[in-house]
Protein backbone atom coordinates (compact mmCIF):
# COMPACT_ATOMS: atom_id res chain seq x y z
CA UNK A 1 0.00 0.00 0.00
CA UNK A 2 2.71 2.48 0.99
CA UNK A 3 4.78 1.61 -2.08
CA UNK A 4 1.86 2.62 -4.29
CA UNK A 5 1.69 6.01 -2.59
CA UNK A 6 5.39 6.68 -3.14
CA UNK A 7 5.04 5.74 -6.81
CA UNK A 8 2.69 8.67 -7.32
CA UNK A 9 5.46 11.15 -6.54
CA UNK A 10 6.94 12.72 -9.68
CA UNK A 11 9.57 15.16 -8.36
CA UNK A 12 10.25 16.63 -11.81
CA UNK A 13 9.57 20.26 -10.83
CA UNK A 14 6.68 20.44 -13.32
CA UNK A 15 4.07 17.96 -12.09
CA UNK A 16 2.05 19.00 -9.01
CA UNK A 17 3.04 16.66 -6.15
CA UNK A 18 0.65 18.10 -3.55
CA UNK A 19 -1.86 15.23 -3.60
CA UNK A 20 0.86 12.57 -3.53
CA UNK A 21 2.71 14.11 -0.57
CA UNK A 22 -0.53 14.74 1.33
CA UNK A 23 -1.61 11.14 0.76
CA UNK A 24 1.62 9.99 2.40
CA UNK A 25 1.03 12.34 5.35
CA UNK A 26 -2.53 11.01 5.68
CA UNK A 27 -1.48 7.37 5.41
CA UNK A 28 -0.76 6.79 9.08
CA UNK A 29 2.96 6.32 8.55
CA UNK A 30 4.86 7.67 11.54
CA UNK A 31 7.89 8.57 9.41
CA UNK A 32 7.28 9.99 5.93
CA UNK A 33 10.63 10.11 4.12
CA UNK A 34 10.35 11.72 0.72
CA UNK A 35 12.85 10.18 -1.71
CA UNK A 36 15.35 12.35 -3.55
CA UNK A 37 13.47 13.78 -6.53
CA UNK A 38 14.59 13.84 -10.12
CA UNK A 39 14.59 17.66 -9.88
CA UNK A 40 12.30 19.11 -7.19
CA UNK A 41 8.87 18.75 -5.65
CA UNK A 42 6.19 21.25 -6.67
CA UNK A 43 3.16 21.92 -4.44
CA UNK A 44 0.16 24.21 -4.94
CA UNK A 45 -1.75 23.84 -1.65
CA UNK A 46 -0.86 23.78 2.03
CA UNK A 47 0.43 20.43 3.28
CA UNK A 48 -1.04 19.26 6.62
CA UNK A 49 1.10 17.21 8.97
CA UNK A 50 -0.60 15.11 11.66
CA UNK A 51 0.37 14.39 15.25
CA UNK A 52 2.96 11.68 15.89
CA UNK A 53 4.49 12.19 12.44
CA UNK A 54 7.97 13.00 11.15
CA UNK A 55 8.35 14.50 7.68
CA UNK A 56 11.89 13.97 6.41
CA UNK A 57 13.58 15.24 3.27
CA UNK A 58 17.20 15.05 2.21
CA UNK A 59 18.98 18.17 3.40
CA UNK A 60 19.01 19.93 0.03
CA UNK A 61 15.90 18.48 -1.63
CA UNK A 62 14.06 21.40 -3.24
CA UNK A 63 10.33 21.77 -2.57
CA UNK A 64 8.75 24.77 -4.27
CA UNK A 65 5.41 26.57 -4.07
CA UNK A 66 3.79 26.81 -7.49
CA UNK A 67 3.12 30.23 -9.01
CA UNK A 68 0.07 32.06 -7.60
CA UNK A 69 -0.68 29.37 -5.02
CA UNK A 70 -0.85 32.09 -2.34
CA UNK A 71 -0.86 29.70 0.61
CA UNK A 72 1.19 28.41 3.50
CA UNK A 73 3.39 25.49 2.46
CA UNK A 74 3.07 23.45 5.68
CA UNK A 75 1.05 23.51 8.92
CA UNK A 76 -0.20 21.09 11.58
CA UNK A 77 -3.46 19.28 10.76
CA UNK A 78 -4.98 19.11 14.26
CA UNK A 79 -5.62 22.08 16.53
CA UNK A 80 -4.26 20.25 19.58
CA UNK A 81 -1.33 18.39 18.10
CA UNK A 82 1.66 16.60 19.54
CA UNK A 83 4.93 14.98 18.55
CA UNK A 84 5.63 16.54 15.15
CA UNK A 85 9.01 16.73 13.46
CA UNK A 86 10.09 18.36 10.18
CA UNK A 87 13.63 17.79 8.95
CA UNK A 88 15.45 18.64 5.75
CA UNK A 89 14.70 20.33 2.48
CA UNK A 90 14.93 23.71 0.81
CA UNK A 91 11.42 25.14 1.26
CA UNK A 92 11.03 27.74 -1.49
CA UNK A 93 8.03 30.06 -1.21
CA UNK A 94 8.79 31.53 -4.64
CA UNK A 95 7.75 34.96 -3.37
CA UNK A 96 7.98 36.95 -6.60
CA UNK A 97 5.24 34.73 -8.05
CA UNK A 98 2.81 34.92 -5.12
CA UNK A 99 0.49 37.71 -4.02
CA UNK A 100 2.36 40.73 -2.70
CA UNK A 101 2.97 41.55 0.95
CA UNK A 102 -0.42 42.19 2.62
CA UNK A 103 1.29 44.01 5.49
CA UNK A 104 2.55 46.58 2.98
CA UNK A 105 -0.63 47.10 0.98
CA UNK A 106 -2.90 47.07 4.06
CA UNK A 107 -5.01 44.11 2.94
CA UNK A 108 -4.15 41.93 5.95
CA UNK A 109 -6.62 42.31 8.82
CA UNK A 110 -5.16 41.13 12.12
CA UNK A 111 -7.94 39.33 13.98
CA UNK A 112 -5.58 38.11 16.73
CA UNK A 113 -5.97 34.50 15.66
CA UNK A 114 -4.30 32.15 13.21
CA UNK A 115 -7.01 32.24 10.59
CA UNK A 116 -6.71 31.51 6.89
CA UNK A 117 -6.10 35.08 5.71
CA UNK A 118 -3.11 35.25 3.35
CA UNK A 119 0.03 36.55 5.06
CA UNK A 120 2.79 35.16 2.85
CA UNK A 121 4.29 32.79 5.47
CA UNK A 122 6.20 29.64 4.47
CA UNK A 123 5.18 27.52 7.49
CA UNK A 124 2.75 28.09 10.36
CA UNK A 125 2.27 25.98 13.48
CA UNK A 126 -0.21 26.51 16.31
CA UNK A 127 -1.13 24.29 19.22
CA UNK A 128 1.62 21.66 19.35
CA UNK A 129 3.32 19.94 22.26
CA UNK A 130 6.70 18.42 21.44
CA UNK A 131 7.69 19.99 18.14
CA UNK A 132 10.98 19.84 16.23
CA UNK A 133 12.01 21.62 13.05
CA UNK A 134 15.61 21.18 11.98
CA UNK A 135 18.17 21.15 9.17
CA UNK A 136 16.15 23.11 6.64
CA UNK A 137 16.61 26.08 4.33
CA UNK A 138 13.80 28.64 4.23
CA UNK A 139 13.82 30.53 0.94
CA UNK A 140 12.11 33.75 -0.16
CA UNK A 141 8.92 34.12 1.85
CA UNK A 142 6.66 37.11 1.28
CA UNK A 143 6.68 37.80 5.04
CA UNK A 144 7.74 35.30 7.75
CA UNK A 145 9.61 32.06 7.21
CA UNK A 146 8.14 30.17 10.21
CA UNK A 147 5.32 31.42 12.43
CA UNK A 148 4.46 29.68 15.71
CA UNK A 149 2.02 30.13 18.62
CA UNK A 150 0.81 27.92 21.48
CA UNK A 151 3.90 25.72 21.09
CA UNK A 152 5.05 23.90 24.22
CA UNK A 153 8.39 22.05 24.33
CA UNK A 154 9.97 22.84 20.98
CA UNK A 155 13.31 22.74 19.20
CA UNK A 156 14.27 24.87 16.20
CA UNK A 157 17.81 24.23 15.03
CA UNK A 158 20.24 24.28 12.12
CA UNK A 159 18.29 26.70 9.93
CA UNK A 160 19.53 28.60 6.85
CA UNK A 161 17.64 31.68 5.65
CA UNK A 162 17.98 32.27 1.92
CA UNK A 163 16.23 35.63 1.46
CA UNK A 164 17.04 37.31 -1.84
CA UNK A 165 14.29 39.88 -2.50
CA UNK A 166 10.90 40.99 -1.28
CA UNK A 167 7.50 41.27 -2.92
CA UNK A 168 7.35 44.13 -3.57
CA UNK A 169 9.99 45.31 -1.07
CA UNK A 170 12.43 43.64 1.31
CA UNK A 171 10.48 44.36 4.52
CA UNK A 172 8.40 42.43 7.11
CA UNK A 173 10.42 39.29 6.36
CA UNK A 174 11.05 37.62 9.73
CA UNK A 175 12.91 34.36 10.13
CA UNK A 176 11.51 32.48 13.14
CA UNK A 177 8.46 34.37 14.43
CA UNK A 178 6.99 33.34 17.79
CA UNK A 179 3.64 34.66 18.95
CA UNK A 180 1.85 34.18 22.27
CA UNK A 181 1.85 31.09 24.48
CA UNK A 182 5.19 29.67 23.37
CA UNK A 183 7.25 28.14 26.17
CA UNK A 184 10.02 25.68 26.95
CA UNK A 185 11.88 26.05 23.67
CA UNK A 186 15.35 26.16 22.17
CA UNK A 187 16.26 28.01 18.96
CA UNK A 188 19.82 27.42 17.82
CA UNK A 189 22.33 27.68 14.97
CA UNK A 190 20.61 30.08 12.59
CA UNK A 191 22.50 31.43 9.56
CA UNK A 192 21.73 34.00 6.87
CA UNK A 193 20.27 37.50 6.76
CA UNK A 194 16.56 38.35 7.06
CA UNK A 195 14.77 41.56 6.06
CA UNK A 196 13.20 41.90 9.49
CA UNK A 197 13.74 40.15 12.81
CA UNK A 198 15.75 36.97 12.35
CA UNK A 199 14.08 35.76 15.56
CA UNK A 200 10.93 37.52 16.80
CA UNK A 201 9.67 36.63 20.28
CA UNK A 202 6.39 38.53 20.33
CA UNK A 203 3.92 38.17 23.18
CA UNK A 204 1.41 40.65 21.73
CA UNK A 205 1.46 40.69 17.96
CA UNK A 206 -0.64 38.37 15.82
CA UNK A 207 -1.78 36.29 18.80
CA UNK A 208 -1.55 37.64 22.36
CA UNK A 209 -0.21 35.73 25.36
CA UNK A 210 2.85 35.25 27.55
CA UNK A 211 6.11 33.87 26.20
CA UNK A 212 8.59 32.26 28.59
CA UNK A 213 11.45 29.85 29.19
CA UNK A 214 13.23 30.07 25.84
CA UNK A 215 16.88 30.01 24.79
CA UNK A 216 18.24 31.46 21.55
CA UNK A 217 21.78 30.25 20.99
CA UNK A 218 23.82 30.92 17.87
CA UNK A 219 22.89 33.56 15.28
CA UNK A 220 25.25 34.32 12.39
CA UNK A 221 24.17 37.06 9.96
CA UNK A 222 25.76 39.75 7.81
CA UNK A 223 23.80 42.89 6.80
CA UNK A 224 20.66 41.66 8.55
CA UNK A 225 17.77 43.77 9.85
CA UNK A 226 18.03 42.48 13.44
CA UNK A 227 19.02 39.38 15.32
CA UNK A 228 16.27 39.17 17.97
CA UNK A 229 13.22 41.26 18.81
CA UNK A 230 11.46 40.75 22.14
CA UNK A 231 7.98 42.32 22.12
CA UNK A 232 5.45 42.87 24.88
CA UNK A 233 2.59 45.36 24.76
CA UNK A 234 0.91 43.92 27.90
CA UNK A 235 1.74 40.21 28.29
CA UNK A 236 4.80 38.96 30.20
CA UNK A 237 7.98 37.90 28.42
CA UNK A 238 10.31 36.23 30.88
CA UNK A 239 13.20 33.85 31.38
CA UNK A 240 14.69 34.41 27.94
CA UNK A 241 18.41 33.77 27.31
CA UNK A 242 19.95 35.02 24.06
CA UNK A 243 23.57 34.05 23.47
CA UNK A 244 26.29 33.77 20.83
CA UNK A 245 25.10 36.38 18.37
CA UNK A 246 27.48 37.48 15.60
CA UNK A 247 27.26 39.84 12.63
CA UNK A 248 26.11 43.26 11.47
CA UNK A 249 22.58 44.64 11.69
CA UNK A 250 21.02 47.71 10.09
CA UNK A 251 18.10 48.14 12.52
CA UNK A 252 19.35 46.90 15.88
CA UNK A 253 20.98 43.69 16.99
CA UNK A 254 18.63 43.02 19.91
CA UNK A 255 15.48 45.04 20.55
CA UNK A 256 13.36 44.91 23.69
CA UNK A 257 10.21 46.58 22.46
CA UNK A 258 6.58 47.46 22.92
CA UNK A 259 5.91 48.45 19.28
CA UNK A 260 2.13 48.86 19.72
CA UNK A 261 1.62 52.22 21.41
CA UNK A 262 -2.14 52.58 20.98
CA UNK A 263 -2.97 51.44 24.52
CA UNK A 264 -2.16 52.59 28.03
CA UNK A 265 -0.60 49.28 29.04
CA UNK A 266 3.10 48.68 29.50
CA UNK A 267 5.22 45.91 28.10
CA UNK A 268 6.51 43.56 30.82
CA UNK A 269 9.82 41.70 30.88
CA UNK A 270 11.71 39.79 33.56
CA UNK A 271 14.89 37.74 33.76
CA UNK A 272 16.24 38.60 30.32
CA UNK A 273 19.86 37.58 29.77
CA UNK A 274 21.98 38.59 26.78
CA UNK A 275 25.43 36.99 26.57
CA UNK A 276 28.26 36.65 24.07
CA UNK A 277 27.07 39.34 21.69
CA UNK A 278 29.60 40.33 18.99
CA UNK A 279 27.83 42.86 16.76
CA UNK A 280 28.12 46.08 14.80
CA UNK A 281 25.97 48.22 12.54
CA UNK A 282 25.34 47.41 8.87
CA UNK A 283 24.68 49.92 6.06
CA UNK A 284 21.06 50.78 5.31
CA UNK A 285 20.37 50.20 1.64
CA UNK A 286 17.29 51.54 -0.13
CA UNK A 287 15.81 48.06 -0.62
CA UNK A 288 15.33 47.83 3.14
CA UNK A 289 12.78 50.65 3.16
CA UNK A 290 14.48 52.39 6.11
CA UNK A 291 15.87 55.48 4.41
CA UNK A 292 15.49 58.55 6.60
CA UNK A 293 14.10 56.69 9.59
CA UNK A 294 15.52 56.50 13.10
CA UNK A 295 18.83 54.64 13.43
CA UNK A 296 18.78 52.34 16.45
CA UNK A 297 21.51 51.31 18.89
CA UNK A 298 22.99 47.80 18.95
CA UNK A 299 20.88 46.88 22.00
CA UNK A 300 17.74 49.01 22.03
CA UNK A 301 15.18 49.22 24.85
CA UNK A 302 11.88 50.78 23.79
CA UNK A 303 9.59 53.20 25.63
CA UNK A 304 6.72 52.26 27.99
CA UNK A 305 8.32 49.09 29.34
CA UNK A 306 8.62 47.63 32.81
CA UNK A 307 11.69 45.40 33.12
CA UNK A 308 12.51 43.71 36.40
CA UNK A 309 15.91 42.27 35.57
CA UNK A 310 18.13 42.65 32.49
CA UNK A 311 21.62 41.15 32.32
CA UNK A 312 24.12 41.87 29.54
CA UNK A 313 27.45 40.07 29.64
CA UNK A 314 30.29 39.50 27.16
CA UNK A 315 29.00 42.19 24.82
CA UNK A 316 31.66 43.34 22.36
CA UNK A 317 31.23 45.90 19.62
CA UNK A 318 33.75 46.89 16.95
CA UNK A 319 32.08 49.73 15.03
CA UNK A 320 33.08 50.92 11.56
CA UNK A 321 29.73 52.07 10.17
CA UNK A 322 27.41 54.17 12.35
CA UNK A 323 28.03 56.26 15.46
CA UNK A 324 24.99 55.35 17.58
CA UNK A 325 25.03 54.19 21.23
CA UNK A 326 25.82 50.58 22.00
CA UNK A 327 22.96 50.34 24.52
CA UNK A 328 20.02 52.76 24.56
CA UNK A 329 17.10 52.95 27.00
CA UNK A 330 14.13 55.07 25.98
CA UNK A 331 12.12 57.45 28.15
CA UNK A 332 9.17 56.21 30.25
CA UNK A 333 10.81 52.81 30.65
CA UNK A 334 11.96 51.49 34.01
CA UNK A 335 14.52 48.77 34.71
CA UNK A 336 14.77 47.63 38.32
CA UNK A 337 18.16 45.94 37.93
CA UNK A 338 20.48 46.38 34.94
CA UNK A 339 23.77 44.45 35.00
CA UNK A 340 26.42 44.99 32.31
CA UNK A 341 29.63 42.99 32.69
CA UNK A 342 32.67 42.06 30.59
CA UNK A 343 32.01 44.37 27.65
CA UNK A 344 34.05 46.39 25.19
CA UNK A 345 33.54 49.05 22.56
CA UNK A 346 35.96 49.89 19.73
CA UNK A 347 35.00 52.88 17.60
CA UNK A 348 36.44 53.66 14.15
CA UNK A 349 33.70 56.03 12.97
CA UNK A 350 35.47 59.26 13.97
CA UNK A 351 32.51 60.35 16.14
CA UNK A 352 32.14 59.81 19.87
CA UNK A 353 29.77 56.98 20.80
CA UNK A 354 28.04 56.60 24.17
CA UNK A 355 28.32 53.07 25.48
CA UNK A 356 25.12 53.42 27.53
CA UNK A 357 22.52 56.07 26.67
CA UNK A 358 19.75 56.30 29.26
CA UNK A 359 16.53 58.33 29.03
CA UNK A 360 14.59 56.02 31.35
CA UNK A 361 14.68 55.02 35.00
CA UNK A 362 17.25 52.52 36.23
CA UNK A 363 16.91 51.44 39.85
CA UNK A 364 20.26 49.70 40.23
CA UNK A 365 23.04 49.68 37.63
CA UNK A 366 25.93 47.25 38.03
CA UNK A 367 28.96 47.67 35.77
CA UNK A 368 32.05 45.47 35.76
CA UNK A 369 34.98 45.09 33.38
CA UNK A 370 33.83 47.62 30.77
CA UNK A 371 36.55 48.58 28.26
CA UNK A 372 35.99 51.81 26.34
CA UNK A 373 38.60 54.05 24.73
CA UNK A 374 38.01 57.73 23.89
CA UNK A 375 34.23 57.39 24.03
CA UNK A 376 31.41 58.23 26.45
CA UNK A 377 30.79 55.55 29.11
CA UNK A 378 27.35 56.77 30.21
CA UNK A 379 25.16 59.46 28.68
CA UNK A 380 22.43 59.80 31.29
CA UNK A 381 19.39 61.93 30.48
CA UNK A 382 17.13 59.90 32.76
CA UNK A 383 17.56 58.71 36.34
CA UNK A 384 19.80 56.07 37.89
CA UNK A 385 19.15 55.16 41.51
CA UNK A 386 22.58 53.73 42.27
CA UNK A 387 25.64 52.60 40.36
CA UNK A 388 28.19 49.99 41.39
CA UNK A 389 31.14 49.60 39.05
CA UNK A 390 34.83 48.89 38.72
CA UNK A 391 36.98 51.53 37.01
CA UNK A 392 35.86 51.96 33.40
CA UNK A 393 38.79 51.77 31.00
Amino acid sequence: MFDELFEKLKGNGIHDDTDAIQALLDSGMRVVKLPSPEKSYLISRCLKIHSNTSLLLDRFTHIKLADQSNCIMLENAEKDAGNIMISGGIWDFNNKNQRSNPLQDGSYKNTKDYGDAYLGVIMRFCGIKNFIIESITLKDPVTFAVQMAHINQFTVKDIIFDFNHGNPNAVNMDGIHLDGFCKFGTISNLKGACFDDLVAINADDLLDGPVEDITVDGIFAQDCHSAVRLLSAKSMVQRIHISNVYGTYYQYCIGITKYYYDNNDYGFFDQICLSNIYAGKAPRYDIYGKKGTYVYSIIWVDTHLRINNLQITQFHRRENETAVPSIHIEKETSIDVLSITHASQENSTGEAIPFLSNFGEIGFLFLEDIHIKDDIPIDNKGTIGSIVRNPTE
